[in-house]
This record gives C-alpha cells, structure tokens and sequence, in this order.
C-alpha cells in the first residue's frame, strides 16, 4: 500500500526553506510568466534595493520600474525569451535602489512549466555582482544559494552534458528522504534512475527521456518511482536545457523532481469513488444523464442503456446536443419544450434510431452549488413502452369499429381495382379479338395498307395487355420483397433519350429533349419502366397536339429525370394518391386504367435511394420528376415509398 509523507513534516520544511529564502542576501523572486507579474519577492530586496517586497508586487510596471532605464529592453527581453523557450537565463545588469543610486546584479532565472491549477512560473535568484570580483562574496553567496536548495522540498539534480552521455553531478539530499538512497549513492551508480522507476512507467519515462535529450526541449512528465523499502513514490519530474550563452552549445541539465503522491492518492480516491457511482447509475434499467443549463454541449453524460433502449450510444448524445430536441415525437415537442423551474417531470416519447417508438417518464432536478448558484440538471428516463402499451391493448377494444370501417374501405378498393382491371383487361381484349376476327372472315376483302393497320393495331393492344400484366407482377413481387435493383454504370441521358425517340406514344408529338451524357449507377431494366410509365402516363392524360418536355439533370450526387406537358396538369388534392397503386385522380377523363403505373414508379425510385413526385409546370401543366441518388435505399426492398413521395416537391 502506498504511504504519505507527514503532512506536518512537510509544512515546517516549508517554514524553513522561507527563513532561509528570506535570510538570503539576495532577492528570490517568482512571476506568472505570460504576464510578468510578480507573485513573490523575498525579504532580501530590502537589503539590496532598500524597498519593501510590496513594491514589486504592483504589476508588471512595479519591478520594471526598479531596472535602470538602459537595461530595461534587455531585462524584459530576456525573462519575456524565457517564459516563449523554457530556457533559463543568466543576466547582468543594474537596478536603482531607493536613494536613486544604480545597483549592479547578477539575475539568475528559469522556468517552471504549468500545473494542473497554476500556470507557467519564472522564478529566480537576484544577486549583487560584486564589481572588484570579491570570490569570497560570490563563494558565500553560492553556499547560501546551496543551502537553500538542499532545503526544498522536492529532489533538485543536475547533470552534465558529455560528449555522448548524461553524467549526473549532484542531487539534494532530500533524496533519501523520498527514496532511501543518499545522494552519493545515487550519483555513483549511473543507472540507478531507470532501475528505480516502476517497471509500468519506465518505457514511457525512457522514451520521453530519449526525445529529449535528443531535441533540447524540456523535460515534464510524472511517473512512479519504487522506494528502497518498497514504498511507491509519485513524481512529476521537470528538467531544462541550460546552453552557453556565447554559442549555444548544450551544457548542463536541471531538474526538480517534486513529490506528488498525495495528489496521486486524492486522484485515485476520487477515480474509485466515481467508479463506483458510474457502476451504481449504469446498472439501472433506466437512463441516467446530466444536462448543462446552456452551451453547445448540453449533454454532459448519459449511461449507456440509451444505446439499449434507444439505439444511440452515448458518444452519439455527446457529439450531437441538438439529439434530444431532434428525437423527441414532433406531436410532443411542444409541452417538453419549458420544464418547471428546479424541477422536470414529464411523460412524453422519443424515437429511437431504428424508428420505434420510445415512450419515457423523464424525471429531472436542477443541480445547484453551496451558493446557490444553478449548476446542472440530473435526471433519469424510465421506459415505460409496454406500460403504454398495455393501455392501448385496451383502448383496441373501443376501436373495433374503426376497424371495421377500415376493412370496408379495403373492400371497396377491392371491388375498384377488379373493376379496373376488368375494364382495362376486356377493352383491348375486345379490340383484338374484333379485329382477329374480321381478319378471319372470308368475305371481307382487306387491301394491303388496311390488313397492316389491322396487324398495328392488334400489337398495339397486345402492348397494353403486357404492359398493364407486366406491371401487376412488379407491384406483386416489389410487395413481397422479391425485386431488388441490379447496380450497374448506367448513361441515363442516352437511355432517356432512345426510350423517348423510340416511344410509340410520344415520339409524333412535338417532344423536347435536354438529355445529357450523364452516367451513374442504376438498374437499367428498372429505369427503363420508370421512363417508359412516366411517357405512358402522360401520353394517356394530354391531347395530341400537348407539348412535352424531358430532360435529365444532376442531382445531389446523383440525378433527376424529368417529364413535364402543358396539359391540364394534377389538382393539388391529387398529387399524392396517384402514387398509390390502384389510385387515380379525382378528375375524370378520357383515359382509364387500374392506377398501378406511377406507384411502380415511386417504388422503383424508392430503391434507387430516391421518391417520385409531381408539382406545377410553370406556365401550366404536370411536372414530374424521380430522383435517383445512384446508390440503393439502405434496408429498403420492400418498394415502400420514402416519407414525402407522391408530394408536392417540397422533400422530407
């Protein structure tokens, strides 16, 4: 079990290492480096400058101000390079003490990288650079300098740069504190460090070591170190490049190897606890989530049932934050859209990503802080589906006559599709067998040109019997899943185009064509009767002198193929039934068929990934359009229409 340095132990090491810092004849300074602001100035400038410590500490401009107007550039300059590099520095120059009088200095600097509560310090030492080269001055300042170092509370080393090694050439004693070897130990065994290092770091610590030994750039990283009596220690480890300021040429590494087990312990005390918790909340047959109050990313966490119960996974929720307004039933937006304050407790229903309906009792509080202040929302959705529908089980009692009336309806249509089929199947039926018929009798004499329109006209009707037969088998085998689409590179702007010339429906009307060489992947054979319905249907419902327009146009990645007339067009009422099989519109004419045509088309559509619709010609007349978005519908074989086919153009 790891074990805690004594708290108590630390704070009067603490106490120490601040008498010593005061007692210093030097100033020992500390800033936030983005902004040079000083957060910490030792007793010592009183000795050196005369002022009090509060002098310095009024922003930037205070400590400035104390620099002689000559070497101001060159102090701001230097600290401002060392908090941009994380390289040390080493500056002389003069400051002005309270009688105005210059004071030379030798200011020794580094950087010390963020924290997870702090940022980027500059720390350093300021001391008077004696200018008649006192060596028993600067020798006493060094020990001071030592002492204070050897006081920390945290392992301080350094460690020279050799030709093509580290040689470590001093470490604090407080090493055999922490880890139970002296510094002399540790500075005779060159490889000690990697085999102290516990075996689940030491990869990371050596490659990182690696990287930057090999690039200069600083040294951070935290890591477990294994005591001499078994004992696991915490470091974050931080260490700078200090280079000769004359050629830049790498001369030594110091570091500082602060003890953080503590925080270690307190990260991992809280990570079980969390655990715990997320165990608790995710082993619930409900969801459990926290909302934000505003923001972007209005889901702060959701437990994974909702991938159970509503298909969507928590990253979903967490990439997304409209999810949830987008889910809920558009017939329950509107009463979840304002919860009470403080408190949220509603019954209304999602739906899931497979298109099923979710009914869920959604119960939240607001979370506040100690103040007051509101902070989140916490709450749980509970299925209650087989609850609903358990009730609907007996409302069904009550909507038998519903039923019933459905079921005349689907009678009716019944009896309208029979009669349909009857009339379409016996009228080119009658018309065959009276024109076989005739050509049978011996008695009349038909001349060359009238037994050839008979023979036209006999094809002609045995094309609408296969046609209106070839259609009811498609629609048959598209209702039972039995059609599916054949991908293939596919011109459609040449097909369109031949299907058109070569129609004897159309092609002696006054027929317009923008066919383009446009290629996608489609199944030919379906998008043959697509065009071939589409020329049909408005060859049947135009007069022979109406115009028609087709085209072929690229769509959303794929195409659009369009037939327009300027005939009398499709009431708005109508534009949706058309594309229902068995359907017809509303208006009577002079056309008559079982209504099977254009649902084949909207199907075909379908499984192209795209819908059929028809809207206004401008100036008059039908537009109908398919779109083919050159890929298959995903789980789509059935040849049910999209949600909008059959509208009026406006999509989904």
């Amino acid at each position: 079990m790891e074990s805690q340095p004594p708290q108590g132990h630390d704070r009067v090491a603490r106490r120490r290492s601040r008498s010593l810092i005061d007692d210093l004849d030097a100033i020992v300074w500390e800033a936030d480096a983005a902004t040079g602001t000083l957060t910490y100035v030792s007793d010592g400038i009183e000795r050196i400058l005369g002022l009090a410590p509060a002098a310095w500490r009024r922003g930037r401009e205070g400590w400035l101000a104390s620099v002689h107007p000559e070497d101001r550039d060159l102090v701001d300059d230097a600290r401002g390079r060392a908090a941009a590099t994380g390289l040390p520095f080493d500056l002389t120059y003069r400051l002005v003490d309270a009688n105005g009088d210059p004071v030379r200095v030798r200011d020794l600097g580094h950087v010390v990288p963020a924290d997870h509560d702090r940022p980027p310090l500059l720390r350093g030492m300021i001391v008077s650079a004696a200018v008649d080269g006192s060596e028993a001055e600067l020798r006493d300042t060094e020990a001071r300098y030592r002492t204070l170092i050897e006081q920390l509370p945290a392992i301080v080393y350094s460690e020279d740069v050799e030709s093509d090694r580290l040689r470590l050439v001093y470490v604090n004693p407080r090493v055999q504190e922490l880890l139970g070897i002296t510094p002399e130990e540790w500075i005779a065994d060159s490889g000690v460090w990697f085999r102290m290092i516990h075996p689940d770091d030491l990869e990371r610590v050596r490659l990182e070591n690696e990287r930057t030994e090999a690039t200069g750039d600083p040294f951070s990283i935290e890591y477990r170190m294994i005591a001499c009596d078994g004992r696991v220690v915490w470091f974050r480890d931080e260490a700078v490049l200090v280079c000769d300021e004359a050629d830049g040429t790498p001369r030594y590494w110091q570091g500082v190897m602060m003890d953080i087990t503590a925080r270690k312990l307190a990260e991992t005390q809280l990570a079980q606890t969390e655990a715990r918790y997320r165990a608790l909340v995710e082993q619930t047959p409900t969801i459990t989530y926290i909302d934000a109050l505003e923001g972007p990313a209005s889901t702060l966490y959701i437990s994974p049932q909702t991938t159970t119960i509503l298909g969507y996974s928590p990253q979903d929720w967490y990439d997304d934050p409209n999810l949830w307004s987008t889910i809920v039933h558009p017939e329950d937006r509107e009463r979840t859209a304002n919860p009470d304050p403080g408190l949220a407790d509603a019954v209304y229903r999602l739906v899931a990503r497979d298109g099923r309906v979710v009914w869920v009792h959604d119960q939240a509080r607001l979370i506040s802080d100690d103040s007051g202040e509101p902070m989140y929302w916490q709450g749980v959705l509970v299925d209650i589906t087989e609850q609903k529908r358990a009730q609907a089980l007996e409302a069904d009692l009550a909507s038998e006559r519903q039923t019933a009336h459905e079921l005349r309806e689907a009678d009716e249509l019944k009896n309208t599709f029979l009669q349909a089929v009857a009339h379409d199947l016996r009228s080119p039926l009658t018309a065959i067998l009276g024109l076989s018929g005739t050509l049978e009798r011996e008695e009349v004499d038909l001349d060359r040109d009238e037994t050839r329109d008979f023979a036209r006209r006999i094809t002609a009707n045995a094309q609408r019997l296969d046609r209106l037969v070839t259609d009811m088998l498609d629609l048959e085998r598209l209702a039972g899943g039995v059609l599916r689409p054949v991908m293939l590179p596919l011109d459609l702007g040449a097909l369109v185009r031949d299907l058109a010339v070569s129609s004897g429906l159309v092609s002696h009307r006054r027929l317009d064509l923008e066919t383009p060489e446009l290629t996608i992947p489609a199944d030919r054979a379906m998008v043959e009767r697509i065009v071939d319905n589409l020329l049909t249907n408005t060859a049947k419902h135009t007069p022979e002198d109406a115009r028609i327009w087709v085209r072929v146009e690229r769509h959303d990645g794929g195409a659009v193929v369009v037939v327009e007339d300027d005939g009398p067009g499709v009431p708005p009422e109508d534009r949706d039934a058309i594309f229902e099989p068995f359907r017809q519109g509303s208006v009577p004419d002079r056309s008559t068929g079982v209504g099977v045509g254009l649902a084949l088309v909207a199907r075909f559509a379908t499984l192209h990934g795209g819908r059929a619709w028809v809207e206004e010609r401008e100036g008059g007349g039908a537009s109908f359009h398919v779109s083919l978005s050159g890929r298959p519908e995903a789980g789509r074989t059935d040849g049910a229409p999209p949600d909008g086919a059959g509208g009026n153009g406006a999509g989904r």
